[in-house]
């Protein structure tokens, strides 16, 4: 995955930051991934200072609430997907492009505690993080057309069925507290082979949650209130 710090570090709000100032910030920055990565959102400011080794002002200054870090540090991870989602899309073999999108993601997912609470808990968000979340639907219900008009993938999988699988494997990894980080690797063949379409495929007989639950337990669609439900 790429430094997200990179290409904020020689500003801050649009303005020049002195040369001090933006290596502080990249500190900052890359200490905050390792440690989101590492423990997920629920770390403090406190933490990401002590993690980068300066001062809580320091991170204060340059980051004024957690969600502004969130920001900094996620959006353009969402956009990677994104771009990772077109190049799928355009691979000449369907079943391999959805195989390598739904690798790559998984990938990050498992690996960064923190960009999986941001992408399937909503957690931190903000108007360029949901907006980006929100347009995953249309690439992945694309993939998933593409690979199943070609023979490849079972009719019956849907754009719903994706977080679940990738929260599953998510789930795999941190199964492991440590050991086995890539454990999820193991999983997602076997998943993978269950999703190929096969003559001898039986149907799945258990509805998919459907892009509306989905969507709602992901933080992307208001929650029903009592009265509503």
């Amino acid at each position: 995955m790429n430094d997200g710090s990179r290409s904020a570090s020689a500003k801050d709000g649009g303005r020049p930051l002195r040369r001090d100032a933006a290596l502080n910030r990249e500190r900052i920055l890359r200490a905050a991934r390792e440690i989101f990565g590492r423990r997920g959102l629920g770390v403090t400011l406190d933490d990401v200072a002590h993690e980068a080794g300066v001062g809580v002002g320091t991170v204060y200054r340059r980051f004024p609430t957690k969600e502004a870090l969130v920001r900094a540090l996620f959006e353009q991870d969402l956009e990677l997907r994104q771009l990772s989602a077109k190049k799928a899309l355009a691979h000449p073999d369907p079943w391999q492009g959805f195989v390598d999108f739904l690798t790559d993601m998984t990938a990050d997912l498992a690996g960064n505690r923190g960009l999986n609470e941001v992408i399937m808990l909503g957690s931190h968000s903000s108007g360029p993080i949901e907006a980006a979340r929100g347009g995953m639907l249309p690439f992945l219900e694309a993939l998933i057309h593409r690979a199943q008009e070609s023979g490849d993938l079972r009719a019956e999988v849907t754009a719903s069925d994706i977080p679940v699988i990738q929260q599953m494997l998510s789930a795999a990894a941190q199964f492991t507290q440590g050991k086995r980080p890539e454990i999820w690797r193991r999983y997602i063949e076997i998943l993978l082979d269950g999703l190929r379409q096969r003559p001898g495929n039986r149907p799945l007989t258990t509805e998919s949650l459907g892009n509306e639950t989905v969507e709602e337990l992901m933080g992307l669609a208001a929650r029903p209130t009592p009265a509503q439900e």
